[in-house]
């Protein structure tokens, strides 16, 4: 009996020392290779949203505006996406101070609720039209976007507000988010210089480093550029170049009211304009614009940290109007038919040309989510 009780001791014990073995042996494993940690939001863009006279005029019904027809073919594309990025070329002043489309734009508060509607989340306030009306709409258009569950910059209230870092977190990755123009039409009374971020590059790189150490990923959207064209001027490359240096990770350019080119300046992603994203504007050209989409990763691995930018896709949009700039409405490419744009593939060529000119590599496809 005796010999039994001992025999069950040395068993117990030796099961102990291998179990004490294997957790060892595992915390060791796990210190020197830890499982990474991923995390990862999705972000669709598009370019501008211009709000011109004929754009609300069409969207008015009985003493109101709804935008609803205009936008609801959108809508099953953007609402899906974590985050999904515009350009206001507008300020919401609000009917209370008397709507007005080009060249002086002020936008009534209901199209924003449409664009919220669709999904619309991160938003660039500012760009050349910003002070076209002067203070009050840009005060309107502010209190319009405090009060939503949206990310907005480039226009601010106060200088503290201007200084004070913007920082959203979407699915655990802080995201960073910073917008400037290049010029406005008109300028404001004097004392209100911090109301509007123009592009300046040592303000522009103090306010990144700023952000830097506190975020994940740095969004900058720029307004710069020469309307019209195709091509980026060299101040658009140059910008781009310059931020793409200091470790921004995606770069959003617009005011062409044109497709440019999509360019990786090493590991950033410059899209140098997406075009118009609705509009009333003249010429098939300034009716197409891009909708593109990017996932982006944060992998962990202890105390180390990467941002990768994977998975872009590319599809064109479509503002359609009749003759009389009436029955407005922004199509997703794949539900044109040839009978509203009978010239449908020579312009899906043309556009998939320039946004590869700049080696880009990509194909238009859809980016509905499924």
């Amino acid at each position: 009996m005796k010999r039994i009780l001992i025999l069950a001791l040395f068993l117990l014990s030796s099961c102990t020392t291998v179990n004490t073995q294997k957790d060892t042996l595992d915390s060791l494993y796990s210190f020197l290779f830890p499982k990474p940690l991923v995390q990862s939001f999705d972000l669709v863009m598009v370019g501008d949203a211009i709000v011109h006279s004929s754009v609300y005029l069409d969207a008015y019904s009985n003493g109101t505006y709804d935008f609803t027809d205009q936008l609801e073919l959108m809508k099953p594309v953007i609402e899906p996406y974590d985050l999904a990025f515009f350009n206001m070329e507008s300020v919401l002043g609000g009917t209370e101070l008397g709507l007005s489309g080009y060249p002086l734009f002020n936008s009534p508060y209901e199209f924003g609720d449409a664009m919220l509607d669709v999904g619309f989340n991160l938003v660039s306030l500012v760009n050349n039209h910003t002070t076209d009306r002067g203070k009050q709409p840009l005060l309107n258009t502010l209190k319009y976007w405090g009060d939503k569950d949206v990310i907005t910059s480039g226009v601010y209230l106060t200088p503290t507000e201007r200084s004070t870092l913007n920082i959203s977190t979407v699915n655990g990755i802080k995201v960073g988010f910073l917008a400037y123009t290049n010029s406005t039409n008109i300028d404001l009374p004097i004392g209100n210089e911090h109301m509007i971020a123009y592009i300046d590059l040592d303000q522009m790189k103090a306010d990144v480093l700023a952000l830097q150490s506190y975020v994940d990923v740095l969004i900058v959207s720029l307004h710069i550029g020469e309307e019209y064209i195709d091509n980026p001027t060299d101040q658009q490359r140059s910008v781009a170049r310059f931020l793409a240096g200091l470790g921004v990770n995606l770069i959003i350019q617009n005011h062409s009211h044109a497709i440019q080119p999509i360019e990786w300046i090493d590991d950033s992603l410059v899209f140098y304009a997406l075009g118009n994203f609705i509009s009333s504007q003249i010429g098939t050209e300034r009716l197409i614009g891009l909708t593109s989409a990017i996932t982006v990763t944060k992998v962990t691995i202890g105390n180390v940290s990467k941002i990768k930018l994977q998975d872009l896709k590319v599809d064109l949009n479509y503002t359609y109007y009749d003759s009389e700039r009436r029955n407005i409405k922004v199509y997703p490419w794949d539900e044109i038919s040839t009978q509203l744009l009978p010239d449908k593939a020579k312009w899906e060529a043309k556009y998939l040309k320039i946004v590869n000119a700049y080696g880009a590599k990509v194909s238009f496809e859809s980016v509905k989510k499924d």
